[in-house]
């Protein structure tokens, strides 16, 4: 019986879905599903899935029409929706090649946590999470495409309901090959997205020109290239600003209004799992987990 559901979302990834998807399905037993919801590729996506859940009879494919006004953060919930597990594994990209047994143990985790913790909640690691199906749905994703995760993320910590845990690489990247010009675009759609989702446009240029804790959720940044980025982000913040106007607005949980706030959070919130230990007073038996589960799990 089907208790566990990996939701992944899919747009145009025919070049890299066959081997993440397999990389997926290879390593879970008959507790799991993989819901795919795609949506609206016109690459041959929904034709590889298809080809593999003839194979692969835990594997669910729910092809839907483009929608210009529809973006992941919507594909996301319906993934939750889908879903037929109690739990929801969630975020899994189909540009990634996850390492064998990395998921079994991760939900392995999940659940000795969930055993003496008195409190739901949402186990965020980077590249795979973990959750309630109920918790996804009571706080679903807004209708974002470029931060939706980062709102998530904003919301569940001011309810107290995200434990973060640091750990070793889970996957590899097959699939990240954009020009500077995508990566622009990406940035600037995200920034649109932290407006939408209650950020302030002061505390954004403020946090352009500081230097403190730079990047925490990014790619870090040299000393050198600090003035040239901080350009870069005093003339795009305003830019996306103007593109957020007029869209669908959410405000941003209390304490959580400016830019730079949740990376701050997360820089104190994240915890290897023997500091979990310790801040929750819990206690994780290493011996049920896979030597490749100790080896990225407990650094």
């Amino acid at each position: 019986m089907v208790s566990h559901s990996i939701a992944v979302c899919n747009y145009n990834m025919a070049d890299t879905i066959e081997r993440s998807l397999r990389s997926m399905l290879d390593q879970v037993d008959d507790r799991f599903e993989v819901v795919v919801v795609d949506g609206g590729s016109d690459d041959g996506s929904v034709e590889i899935v298809r080809r593999l859940a003839d194979e692969y009879d835990a594997l669910r494919l729910v092809a839907l029409r483009p929608d210009p006004e529809r973006y992941l953060g919507a594909d996301r919930n319906r993934s939750f929706e889908e879903s037929r597990g109690e739990y929801v594994l969630e975020s899994l990209d189909t540009d990634d090649y996850y390492f064998d047994g990395v998921i079994e143990d991760f939900v392995e985790i999940y659940h000795q946590l969930e055993s003496q913790l008195d409190f739901e909640f949402f186990l965020s690691g980077t590249g795979i999470n973990a959750a309630p199906r109920s918790l996804l749905l009571d706080v679903p994703y807004y209708n974002l495409g470029g931060a939706e995760d980062r709102d998530l993320w904003r919301r569940l910590l001011a309810r107290g309901q995200l434990v973060w845990l640091d750990h070793g690489p889970v996957f590899e990247r097959i699939g990240y090959h954009k020009s500077l010009r995508d990566e622009i675009r990406r940035d600037v759609h995200g920034k649109v997205c932290d407006f939408q989702s209650g950020i302030s446009l002061p505390s954004c240029l403020s946090w352009a020109v500081s230097h403190e804790r730079y990047y925490i959720l990014e790619e870090p940044c040299h000393p050198l290239l600090r003035p040239a980025k901080a350009a870069y982000h005093l003339v795009t913040f305003p830019y996306a600003y103007l593109l957020a106007r007029g869209r669908e607005r959410h405000d941003a949980p209390p304490g959580f209004e400016r830019r730079g706030t949740l990376e701050r959070v997360i820089h104190e919130e994240r915890r290897t799992l023997s500091e979990i230990e310790a801040r929750y007073g819990v206690e994780i038996d290493r011996s049920a987990l896979s030597e490749t589960g100790r080896e990225v799990y407990d650094l």
